[in-house]
């Protein structure tokens, strides 16, 4: 028995090894699947969408080659066609089969544009000779690829699209552990059939017995057996009652549900089901744009050159930090501006949107005990646009950013008009300043938290000082909105992140002729004079982060950033 226990396991084990030697050999799929396509080339760029990424599992690598120099690069599908526009394009397509593709031309208007270094792009990569360009492109449910030459010239026209197969060996591993288990089994048991076969030293037969004589058995009598009456009868009739009354019993407990009075919950619309816009940027490209930041910024401070801000820099940015290069060429005395760092990133909050212009904010810890970190607050009028810091503010000692939507998520970004805040973005820098020219007296004070405002502070007590100190001139406050593009993006708590722009504009009068008005430090710089008879007006520029409530909110408004420079100084 033994050696058949032996021979069963033997074949067993076989048919397993067997069968995972197959899974690995004759069963194996092939290494990679791979996708070649010629193009013709008449369009400069070539669209390979979703859809084609995700024509087979696994993470493609896209190569390409056939052109003067080749480039391509990834980012969400909506964003590389918006990229595109109305430019002459060719886009790949699975055909009716579902096996092979084929690319369809649009034509459009000429593309002048280079694709290079966009900051929609999640990744890209290029050649510039005729050596072919590869790219893996993590398939997400919205990325696509983009392929061009330069983006103004014919595209490559040898296009290949391979799928490496990640062969799961799973089902082939279990086999062969289970293959091997069984063979040694079966050695094993052989090993003890044969050594029981060498003690026993073959089979035993039994010898045969002596008959035994015949025994006696006593006959039962029935005469004294008693007689069952029909109450036994009963007794065993009763059963067959009893057992189906059980089955029944049974039977019925698992057919019949009795009704129950909870009610089930219907399914209702929450707000999970609501879709959100995606998020603008990931990780990459924030990370991307703050490196070109830093350069730039770097370059154009060592040199002072406004021309150089112009690839990263806008509005209030590009001009508090022009102005401060003249009066750095002025005079030599004059202090640098803090730099503009892009690491290490402490708080990144990009918009969830599909529409432009897109936001931005990111703060960002310049190294050393001393430095304050600073908001970055960067803007993309347009999908060819770059993103352009357009405020850096330097943080409050102290401030705290309220809660905020993870960087995976985004913001939504809020209107400059909206009335859902406990005031409109746009009417801050009046309400703001009247309550710094003002005080407690103003209509807006109740609206802004002063407690721990040290700007509120040092500049309501300074116009004091003047106003105070002033006996032979006329001094006069004026706070307004620099700049219509205020930029918002929500918090976690129905509130807003808001960058303003306030300027100041001090305007101070002789009140008797032949008296003038003096002015010193940067304001004697900027002026080229130590004053004027006829008065001085001076204006300075604030960049501004404050974080406004919600309407029904009961916290007030707090200013979390603020950097200040003289914009001009001019004698009237």
């Amino acid at each position: 028995m033994r050696f058949l226990i032996a021979a069963g396991l033997l074949v067993l084990s076989l048919l397993a090894l067997l069968f995972g030697i197959a899974e690995r050999t004759v069963w194996a799929p092939p290494a990679n699947y791979t996708k070649v396509l010629e193009l013709d080339g008449k369009q400069p760029l070539v669209i390979v969408p979703n859809e084609v990424l995700r024509m087979y599992p696994g993470i493609p690598t896209i190569s390409a080659q056939g052109a003067k120099g080749s480039f391509i690069s990834t980012g969400r599908e909506s964003d590389v066609r918006a990229w595109i526009g109305a430019a002459g394009h060719q886009s790949l397509e699975i055909d009716e089969t579902g096996t092979q593709l084929v690319a369809l031309s649009t034509d459009g208007i000429a593309n002048l544009d280079k694709t290079a270094g966009s900051d929609l792009w999640r990744a890209e990569s290029s050649t510039e000779d005729k050596t072919s360009t590869s790219l893996r492109v993590i398939p997400s449910k919205d990325a696509a690829a983009l392929i061009a030459s330069d983006g103004i010239h014919a595209s490559p026209t040898n296009l290949t699209i391979i799928w490496p197969i990640k062969h799961d060996l799973i089902w082939s591993n279990i086999a062969l552990w289970v293959g091997g288990s069984l063979l040694l089994a079966a050695l094993i048991m052989n090993v003890l059939a044969y050594q029981h076969m060498r003690i026993s030293r073959g089979p035993r037969r039994r010898t045969p017995s002596a008959p035994k004589p015949p025994k006696y058995r006593v006959k039962k009598s029935t005469g004294n057996a008693p007689v069952r009456g029909r109450r036994s009868a009963r007794r065993n009739f009763a059963v067959i009652p009893v057992v189906i009354t059980i089955l029944a019993t049974g039977t019925g407990c698992t057919a019949v549900s009795t009704p129950s009075t909870e009610v089930s919950a219907s399914p209702s619309p929450s707000a999970s089901a609501i879709e959100l816009p995606p998020v603008a940027l990931v990780d990459s490209q924030i990370t991307k744009i703050l490196e070109s930041l830093e350069k730039v910024a770097a370059e154009a401070d060592l040199t002072s050159d406004k021309k150089l801000l112009v690839p990263r820099f806008a509005g209030p940015a590009l001009e508090q930090r022009t102005a401060h290069y003249v009066l750095r060429a002025r005079s030599s005395s004059v202090a640098a501006l803090p730099k503009i760092v892009g690491s290490p990133v402490s708080f990144s909050l990009p918009a969830a949107t599909d529409t432009w212009p897109r936001t931005l904010m990111v703060v960002t810890d310049e190294p050393g005990t001393d430095a304050l970190p600073q908001m970055l607050v960067f803007q993309q009028e347009n999908p060819r646009a770059n993103y352009l810091l357009w405020y850096n503010m330097r943080l409050m000692p102290g401030a705290v950013i309220p809660e905020v939507p993870a960087t995976e998520v985004g913001a939504i970004p809020v209107a400059t008009d909206s009335l859902f805040l406990k005031l409109v973005p746009t009417d801050i820098p009046a309400a703001y300043g009247d309550v710094i020219n003002d005080g407690p007296a103003s209509l807006s004070y109740g609206l802004f938290d002063t407690s721990k405002d040290e700007f509120y502070k040092q500049v309501s007590e300074s116009q004091k000082s003047q106003v105070e100190g002033l006996t032979k001139g006329k001094i006069t406050f004026t706070h307004q909105l620099g700049n219509k593009n205020v930029i918002s993006l929500a918090t976690s708590t129905a509130g807003a992140l808001v960058a303003v722009y306030m300027t100041d504009t001090y305007k101070i009068t002789p009140k008797t002729r032949g008296s003038a008005v003096a002015v010193s430090g940067q304001e004697k710089i900027m002026l080229g004079a130590d004053g004027s008879t006829r008065g001085v007006r001076s204006i300075y520029g604030e960049m501004l982060l404050f974080y406004v409530p919600a309407l029904s909110d009961p916290d007030r408004i707090r200013l979390l950033g603020v950097t200040q420079g003289l914009l001009s100084v001019r004698s009237l």
